[in-house]
């Protein structure tokens, strides 16, 4: 009878537990953030962003990059997040393909997939944000470069990984535009090399330049981590080179007020995180499937419009092209006026 008795009171315990949990509040909506490298200063500071909306919006976020910036590394991650049940993945990629395999599993899982900063390639992916359109990106480091160099002579690009889609598509427009536009007629290129987003290499790289180059001109870096690293060799080596590209402005302020930069460029990735952020949540939420012509609003930056994707195509023209994208569109410009503006918050 003791024995029957004991059955009888676990079975109605299990029951009590089973009866909680199917009325109990659902977990807070999670959403697991992947940046290229751990320790760079522009995604703790994209971070900042993500954590911003958290506050807002009431979701809870894990955060992790690898430490080699390498897309074993990333996946290793994005395994571990679809394990733990997330809901969203967020990932600025260091290979736009390497990870369409894992993040398919993921879609299949019911997990929702955004690539931000770095697009993952359309069909790992549900929707992409970028801080501004690539061509704009481009463009602007590229006149700027011509305005500081008087129009006329050799320039270079120092960039980040070889892979970075991102990167590429930048560097893609600008030689588009070299080899177009009558405005860049007197400027020749020599070409691009990769600092792998690591200071020693970054700075190895310009020294490359640099020595192979002696007539060198003007260095495009369009990669925070690479940028410092760039102009300190410029300044160590003495030469009036001028440096420009997407840098933080506290990276840079000493190199700026001593000349070597006229001026340098960046979105906010902090407004660039919390753009992704509300991105997530709108599509977990049923507000935006991703499509083209959906759009959801951020606050302080606006309503954002999900567009249909747009690349160069064969005949160097723009035209439609798989997956979809929406732009914040917002560029800031650190000179020797703006720069001590800008020190504490990028």
């Amino acid at each position: 009878m003791k024995k029957v008795l004991s059955v009888v009171l676990a079975l109605a315990m299990l029951l009590a537990m089973v009866g909680a949990s199917a009325v109990a509040e659902p977990s807070a909506l999670l959403i697991g953030v992947v940046y290229k490298q751990s320790g760079n200063p522009y995604f703790q500071a994209a971070v900042t962003g993500f954590e911003k909306a958290s506050q807002e919006l009431g979701f809870t976020f894990m955060h992790d990059g690898p430490d080699d910036g390498s897309s074993d590394g990333q996946i290793r991650i994005i395994e571990n997040y679809i394990s733990q049940g997330v809901d969203v993945i967020c990932v600025s990629a260091n290979d736009p393909d390497a990870l369409v395999g894992v993040l398919q599993e993921a879609m299949a899982e019911g997990i929702k997939v955004i690539s931000w900063d770095a697009e993952v390639a359309p069909e790992g992916r549900n929707l992409d944000v970028q801080p501004a359109s690539a061509k704009s990106i481009a463009l602007t480091q590229l006149e700027s470069i011509s305005k500081s160099i008087g129009g006329e002579g050799q320039i270079a690009i120092v960039s980040a990984m070889a892979t970075a889609p991102n990167q590429n598509l930048w560097i893609g427009f600008i030689e588009e535009a070299l080899a177009t536009d009558p405005a860049y007629a007197n400027l020749e290129y020599v070409g691009t090399v990769y600092g792998d987003d690591e200071y020693t290499k970054s700075y190895d790289e310009t020294l490359g330049l640099i020595n192979l180059h002696p007539d060198l001109k003007g260095i495009i870096t369009p990669t925070t981590a690479g940028g410092p690293a760039v102009a300190k060799c410029v300044l160590d080596e003495g030469k009036s080179i001028k440096v420009t590209g997407l840098t933080l402005a506290s990276d840079m302020a000493e190199y700026i007020k001593a000349g070597v930069c006229d001026e340098t460029f960046l979105w906010n990735p902090i407004e660039l995180g919390y753009a992704a952020s509300y991105a997530a949540v709108a599509l977990v939420k049923g507000e935006i499937t991703g499509a083209a012509g959906d759009a959801y609003d951020v606050p302080e930056i606006g309503t954002l419009t999900v567009e249909q994707v747009q690349k160069i195509g064969e005949s160097g023209e723009l035209e439609p092209a798989e997956g979809t994208i929406s732009y914040l569109n917002k560029l800031n410009t650190f000179n020797v006026d703006t720069v001590d503006e800008w020190v504490s918050i990028l």
